[in-house]
């Protein structure tokens, strides 16, 4: 791949993907060869197997299975005594090396892994032997992925027996998004100037960071205490966009973070009841903004400045404004032809939003009752948040003939929740028991919100030359006082009968009742209030008719009398299957499905929709030296409806589904017609995985696994593609492991990622690539 200028006028893309890709792309492939890398890995691998039989011999029972993408060393070590401590630690420290050919803006969505060296792995584990240790009586300590890694995390655990335990946890998780065709306005070669959107007006490269931080003091005595802290932020550069007239580039710089407080206590009331209480405070901070990126600029005629015409660019059918008479093209020699254009000088967004969030909560276990265990919760909740705004922009407007707007103001809302859980369960006999649950959840979100936009508009003629001067400023104040409630209550009752040690099963009935609130006070008529009631029928039998077979099956079926939304499911039928068989101790095949099967009568919906999967593995593994494992997925999701939509396609140009809609104008003017919309997908997954150890030594691990996706959806544009609706992923792997003795090995690792799809790319830049991983490093373990 190229990573020359060839983004044309998506300057602020280009920038985010040289710093992002291209500029990255020097270390997957400018230094070195990955050819040579893979002939000197295994040239090295040789060497060390030949030589293996120069060092001490192993059982095989010390022989270790790993899997095919991650290469693993010796069977973990017997460990050191030193100090009353048996002390057991590992490290893997290597390269990798990336062969990029392709789009990659698509590689770094799917895999994002680059060239460098890295800290694989790494685990440090201290137990005390007699429990009598002076700090702590266990430690362990797990991290990966330093050094570049796209997902690198650190686990601790201490604990000293009888006094206290930490759990802390940190995770770094870097999130790259560029599949162009999300949000991408298409824009046909035949424009002129033809301006094509190559990456995602929504591309997103943000890292996220997560803490989390928990301690328990005296766990086993009758009075316990807990304390712990999260802290998660999210920080990188991001891109949106927004309509005024047409739509333009945001950039959007992300930063959120959140910082949670816990504590808690635990009271052993009797040896089998404990209370606990807990108190949560979450802080939440957002600090992003937007401001006005460049996509397609022009100059105004006679040097007036710079304009921002927006995403869509179509001048064909007059997008974002005709082609003059007497001109060829909407910008010559980087001058707008046309000043009657919508576009943008300028734009910002500043909105700081500010929440906080203090939470109770009451638990009770008990089985102090004969054949009775309770559990039962309560939890409440008021949060507020504020939200100064300020908004500017300068352009046109031409629908509105608004040259410029400045709006402030101030956003706030309460969110008030309570929320009650109870489970109980009654052993009538041994071999039957009555378990009944009741939730209840009730939510309140009262806002007010106070806001001033001045908008400066045009009095006669109006275009980009117009001058603020010539415009005529007006006031608005916009006072919203409002509430948002929803309560949702939940009583289910089951009958669970254990027939036999081999059969069993079960029957129950829920019942639901959700109530939607919506009261905008300044809207006359705007109130919304619906009911929906629940009724649910519960069925499930397991069994273990022989040895080494499971079988479980359960079913749900729910009727609905109303719903909040309209594509929202009347009726709705859930199927689960699980089995596994295991004829010998190294034998394990499984098989599951999994249906959701929704349906919405509605005449104005017709709604259908499901979710079917079916998965089938297999593991056999009849000696350490040699085992395979297989997998199989097939999923297929459906939903159809009839939608209102308005569709004008150009000139020549016939789309079935547009010209096959019926009449949808009494019900939606603005949306005339009416269509029956459908989306299928068809997903099916397969991997195998194979391990074999020619000598005892030596570990080989070879794997495949491919996700092939054949779906279909609505054309509303002859330019749109299905995309990762016919997509084809492959993922071949294979790996060495030796074990050089003296508590090393060496690791070689491959990796292959391809990524295809069967339709046309459509006016954007292709999302084909395939990638060439090559890892090797050395592990050390005590």
């Amino acid at each position: 791949m190229t990573c020359s200028k060839e983004l044309g006028v998506q300057f602020f893309l280009a920038d985010a993907m040289s710093q992002r890709g291209c500029g990255r792309e020097s270390v997957r492939t400018g230094t070195v060869n990955l050819k040579a890398n893979v002939v000197v890995a295994l040239f090295v691998g040789a060497i060390l197997l030949s030589a293996q039989v120069g060092f001490p011999q192993r059982s095989e029972a010390q022989s270790t299975q790993s899997s095919a993408n991650q290469p693993s060393g010796p069977a973990a070590p017997e460990g050191i005594s030193r100090g009353g401590y048996l002390l057991q630690s590992s490290i893997e420290v290597g390269y990798r090396n990336v062969d990029l050919t392709g789009s990659s803006g698509m590689y770094d969505t799917l895999v994002d892994q680059q060239t460098g060296p890295r800290i694989i792995d790494e685990t440090l584990s201290m137990r005390s032997e007699n429990h009598q240790g002076v700090l702590f009586d266990d430690l362990y300590v797990n991290s990966f992925g330093w050094g570049g890694d796209p997902n690198n995390a650190l686990r601790t655990r201490i604990e000293k027996n009888g006094w206290y335990d930490f759990h802390g946890t940190f995770r770094r998780d870097q999130n790259f998004f560029d599949y162009n065709l999300l949000a991408n306005p298409l824009n046909p070669s035949t424009s002129s100037p033809s301006i094509p959107a190559l990456n995602s007006p929504h591309l997103f490269d943000t890292t996220r960071r997560m803490t989390d931080i928990d301690l328990t003091l005296l766990p086993q005595s009758r009075v316990s205490f807990r304390v712990g802290y999260s802290h998660n932020d999210m920080t990188g550069a991001a891109f949106s966009s927004i309509h005024i007239g047409t739509d333009a580039l945001l950039l959007q710089p992300w930063n959120t973070s959140m910082n949670s407080y816990r504590m808690g206590v635990d009271w052993r009331a009797a040896p089998r009841t404990l209370v606990s209480f807990d108190e949560f405070l979450d802080y939440f901070k957002g600090d992003t903004d937007a401001q006005l990126a460049s996509f397609s600029p022009a100059q105004l005629p006679g040097g007036a400045g710079p304009v921002e015409l927006g995403l869509p660019f179509d001048t064909v059918d007059k997008i974002p404004c005709a082609i003059p008479a007497g001109s060829s093209s909407l910008i010559v020699n980087g001058v707008l032809q046309n000043v009657t254009c919508n576009g943008y000088f300028s734009y910002a967004r500043d909105q700081r939003i500010r929440g906080t969030r203090p939470t109770e909560r009451v638990s009770v276990r008990d089985h102090s009752i004969q054949r009775v265990e309770l559990v039962i919760s309560y939890s409440y909740s008021d949060g507020k948040q504020n939200t100064p705004l300020n908004e500017l922009f300068n352009g046109l407007e031409t629908r509105t003939k608004t040259r410029a707007f400045a709006g402030t103001g101030n956003a706030d809302n309460y969110e008030i929740s309570n929320v009650v859980d109870a489970e109980a369960t009654v052993h009538l006999t041994k071999q039957l028991r009555l378990v009944e649950k009741l939730y209840f959840w009730a939510f309140r979100i009262p806002e007010a919100g106070n806001f001033t936009e001045v908008d400066s508009d045009c009095t006669g003629t109006c275009n980009l030359l117009t001058p603020l001067s010539a415009t005529a400023p007006s006031t608005s104040n916009t006072l919203t006082l409002s509430s948002f409630n929803q309560d949702w209550k939940r009583e289910q009752t089951d009958l669970d009968w254990d027939v036999s040690r081999k059969f069993g099963a079960r029957i129950g009935f829920r019942y639901g009742d959700q109530n939607f609130e919506d009261f905008p006070t300044f809207q006359a008529g705007g109130e919304k209030q619906i009911e929906v009631h629940e009724y649910t029928a519960l069925a499930g039998v397991w069994a273990r008719p022989i040895q080494g077979l499971r079988i479980n099956f359960d079913l749900e079926h729910t009727n609905y009398d109303d719903v909040i939304v309209r594509m929202a499911p009347r009726k709705e039928s859930r199927y689960r299957f699980q089995t596994n068989y295991a004829p010998r101790p190294w034998a394990v095949v499984g098989g599951s499905i999994n249906m959701l099967e929704d349906a919405n009568a509605d005449a104005l919906t017709q709604y259908i929709g499901h979710n079917r999967n079916y998965g089938l593995t297999a593991s056999i593994a009849p000696r350490t030296r040699f085992g395979i494992e297989l997998a199989y997925n097939y999923n297929d999701a459906i939903q159809n409806a009839l939608i209102c939509f308005n569709d004008t396609p150009p000139t020549g140009v016939t789309l079935p589904f547009v010209t096959s809609a019926g009449s949808c104008a009494a019900s939606d003017p603005n949306n005339p017609l009416l269509g029956s919309s459908y989306y299928t997908n068809h997903t099916n997954f397969g991997m195998f995985a194979l391990r074999v150890q020619p000598v005892k030594r030596a570990t080989v691990n070879i794997g495949y696994s491919i996700t092939n996706v054949d779906g279909t959806e609505p054309q509303f544009n002859i330019l749109q593609p299905l995309g990762t609706l016919e997509s084809r992923y492959q993922q071949p792997v294979a790996s060495l492991s030796i074990d050089l003795g003296h508590k090393l090995a060496y690791n070689t690792g491959w990796n292959y990622y391809q990524y295809s799809e069967g339709s046309f790319i459509g006016p954007t830049a292709p999302r084909y690539f395939h990638a060439n991983s090559l890892t090797y490093s050395l592990r050390y373990a005590f």
